[in-house]
């Protein structure tokens, strides 16, 4: 029957549409950072941008603030400050005095009923890129899963309190969260060691497996055990 015939493909389309597709992708990073700087920009403005045309105001001569600048708002300079008011937070932070405070602050606000929930979990996530040492994980292993293998995050240990048998308690976190995902106790002597940080685990995650390392355990290696050490 005619229309069940297959349509015939013109041709080049097969070519032309693998070229938009390279080029969508080729000029996508690139979209995507100033999507993002223009973003920021805009955010900083809201936020800060009538403090900020305010003191300009006040500190620099009329007469000078003409052409872009007229009304004292200066293109870019918002953003700056609170990139300044970030690295101010930053060193606060270092002091013991600085700590304790930004601990109260978290403290309070965690109070808070349904943000405090959704804080502390955006919290729990700066924490790990901002200090790496203080991640939940303690490593990252290779674990069986429904017939292949998976990467998962290390958070504890746990003895079976019926034969004895130590067990890893793992999650396999649901990319691009690493805080989301599947829990497990999974044997310790079924673990691999795959030699991956546990930044570098996050990375992988995050990134959806674009980044990591191009070689990596996947196989126990003889005479390992206790999640593939020596």
């Amino acid at each position: 029957m005619p229309y069940l015939q297959n349509k015939q493909t013109p041709p080049g389309s097969g070519s032309l549409r693998k070229l938009l597709f390279k080029g969508f992708f080729v000029l996508l990073p690139g979209a995507l950072t100033l999507w993002i700087v223009n973003f920021a920009f805009n955010l900083a403005d809201q936020w800060l941008g009538p403090a900020v045309d305010a003191f300009v105001r006040a500190v620099v001569p009329a007469q000078l603030l003409v052409g872009p600048f007229t009304g004292g708002h200066v293109p870019g300079l918002s953003f700056f400050v609170l990139l300044l008011a970030f690295v101010l937070v930053g060193g606060l932070t270092t002091f013991a005095f600085g700590s304790f405070v930004f601990r109260q602050l978290d403290y309070l606000i965690g109070l808070i009923p349904g943000a405090g929930v959704v804080y502390k979990s955006t919290r729990k996530v700066g924490d790990l890129f901002s200090n790496p040492k203080d991640t939940p994980f303690q490593k990252v292993v290779i674990v069986p899963l429904m017939g292949t293998k998976a990467l998962a995050l290390v958070s504890g240990r746990t003895i079976d309190a019926v034969t004895g048998e130590p067990h890893l308690r793992v999650a396999v976190p649901t990319p691009p969260n690493p805080f989301s995902g599947l829990l497990f106790l999974v044997p310790e002597k079924d673990c691999i060691d795959c030699g991956m940080t546990v930044e570098e685990g996050m990375q992988y995650f995050v990134s959806l497996g674009m980044v990591g390392p191009a070689e990596m355990s996947l196989t126990q290696r003889a005479g390992t055990g206790r999640g593939g050490e020596q």
